[in-house]
């Protein structure tokens, strides 16, 4: 995966790439009128190209790594999810609780909240992502 993004700070060899987050149709569509998110996503990488503050930089990621990150931040909370809703509406069922639904929600809720959480520490322990600066765009 390749992205544009553009210098926004640099200390010694790190340098702060920031992305601007495209929408669902990709962004950056003058005609669609739809008011497309404009957040940006900071990244610190190696300055291997010696860029300076606000010039544009083509950046890499493998895609391997990517999908890892994709799987980690969405499907995984939205697979516990759906195991702790399904399980709990069962085991609240058979204990005939009355409102057994809302806490199977509640409670599929709470577990979501934790599988986030698990989640972000994972991401943290893992290495660097393995972004690389591949060349300035003029």
């Amino acid at each position: 995966m390749q992205e544009e993004g553009i210098i926004k700070k640099i200390n010694g060899d790190i340098a702060t790439v920031a992305f601007v987050k495209k929408g669902g149709c990709g962004g950056g569509c003058s005609s669609c009128k739809s008011g497309c998110p404009k957040d940006t996503i900071l990244v610190d990488l190696e300055n291997t190209e010696s860029a300076t503050i606000g010039e544009k930089v083509l950046v890499s990621m493998d895609n391997k790594v990517f999908s890892n990150m994709t799987f980690w931040a969405y499907a995984f909370p939205t697979i516990i999810t759906v195991i702790t809703l399904v399980i709990c509406l069962y085991i609240f069922n058979k204990l005939n609780l009355a409102n057994y639904e809302v806490y199977s929600v509640l409670t599929a809720l709470a577990a979501m909240v934790i599988s986030y959480m698990i989640s972000a520490k994972l991401n943290k322990k893992q290495d660097k992502y393995s972004f690389k600066m591949i060349k300035k765009i003029n």
